[in-house]
């Protein structure tokens, strides 16, 4: 019923126009759910829309987490921050409106991704902004052109959806991007090299998890890994991960024998895309990071959960990434923590990797290359 009265006011106060997806030249997408696999696995919907039509003028508007993984983003025209519309709705929409009048943007429609379905953020489209709505929502009477999840698709292929609506084909793969300064990459070296003196190649390991889902691995099956890392292979073994995550990556070091150094909690969400785009390798849970690994294509060993279908989150098809996991189950016993992953295939796993992708200085070169960006949104501010 509200929705109803919503989109009568908004046609009354409105001119109505024919909506034709070529004729957008301004776009403005909402983010504001934001685990970190989340804003990745948006970015690609940036660059599909930028290949396809580069005169479309791209704003997103968001916070917190969103503005560092898109601070760097060569994809994005505005980056905008506001309140939190699911917690602060007005203050959101006095926000977005303010900001797009200061930037002169007056969007041809307001776009949310497949994991930004929630009420209040639609709300915040049709009262903080112009244009038409599109893309993913609970609440599909506000739109004008709603869409549904797919479940035979990624979130990354449902999120592209959103590129068609607006008029652009999306034919080909598009992975996700995470950009970075050259002020990253310097801090991102200088933490590699204080851990890494010899100059060796780089595993990095990411050891924990943010959530409380059960995908965490056994220490001693982690220790095995280091162990084979460092000394059969020579390879310098560096952990990431937040602060709050340093004591427990501390645990793994200390029980791994000191081997390897630990940077957890010195590092932005850029400066880490740095890091893992100068290193050589990953193994890594599935986790935050992980999604940043695969943005940056650093070659890696990911370690997923048997009771978490892999179509919707896990990097399939990737051609650098080996996806080690169980078959398929529902739900996770108690104490669960990956046990159908085995040490053994885990360094098998990374061999196989080390084979084909060796460590060399062209391939982080091509890596911190292909991440730097000369972009900062938020200086820009």
């Amino acid at each position: 019923m509200l929705a109803r009265v919503l989109l009568t006011a908004e046609r009354a106060l409105r001119r109505t126009r024919e909506i034709v997806p070529q004729h957008v030249r301004q776009v403005l997408l909402l983010e504001y759910m934001l685990p970190l696999g989340c804003v990745v696995h948006l970015t690609p919907v940036f660059e599909a829309m930028k290949r396809a039509r580069p005169e479309i003028e791209i704003a997103v508007a968001t916070r917190g987490l969103g503005l560092h993984v898109l601070r760097h983003s060569r994809f994005v025209d505005h980056l905008i921050e506001t309140a939190d519309p699911t917690t602060n709705l007005i203050g959101a929409v006095r926000d977005l409106r303010k900001k797009l009048r200061r930037r002169g943007v007056r969007p041809d429609c307001v776009l949310t991704g497949a994991s930004d379905q929630r009420t209040k953020i639609a709300l915040m489209g049709l009262l903080g902004a112009s244009g038409w709505r599109g893309g993913f929502t609970q609440t599909p009477a506000l739109y004008q052109r709603p869409l549904a999840n797919d479940f035979q698709l990624s979130l990354i292929g449902n999120n592209l959806r959103l590129a068609n609506l607006v008029g652009c084909d999306v034919a080909d793969r598009i992975e996700p991007r995470v950009f970075f300064s050259e002020s990253d990459a310097t801090t991102a070296k200088a933490l590699l090299g204080a851990a890494n003196p010899e100059s060796r190649p780089v595993v990095v390991m990411v050891t924990q998890t943010s959530g409380g889902q059960s995908t965490g691995w056994h220490t001693e099956r982690f220790v095995e890994v280091i162990r084979h890392a460092a000394h059969e292979r020579g390879l310098a073994v560096v952990y990431v991960g937040t602060a709050a995550e340093a004591a427990a990556i501390d645990a793994i070091l200390e029980a791994a024998g000191g081997l390897g150094a630990s940077i957890a909690g010195k590092t932005t969400v850029s400066e880490l895309a740095a890091v893992l785009a100068v290193s050589d390798f990953a193994v890594t849970l599935d986790t935050g990071t992980m999604h940043v690994g695969r943005a940056v294509g650093v070659p890696m060993v990911v370690l997923g959960p048997s009771w978490q279908k892999p179509l919707e989150w896990m990097p399939l098809g990737v051609e650098n990434v080996r996806l080690l996991r169980g078959e398929d189950r529902v739900g996770a016993p108690e104490g669960y923590r990956l046990d159908e992953v085995s040490a053994e295939g885990v360094i098998a796993a990374l061999e196989e990797l080390m084979a084909i992708y060796p460590a060399t200085e062209e391939a982080r070169a091509r890596r911190l290359q292909a991440g730097l960006s000369e972009i900062d949104h938020l200086a820009a501010r």
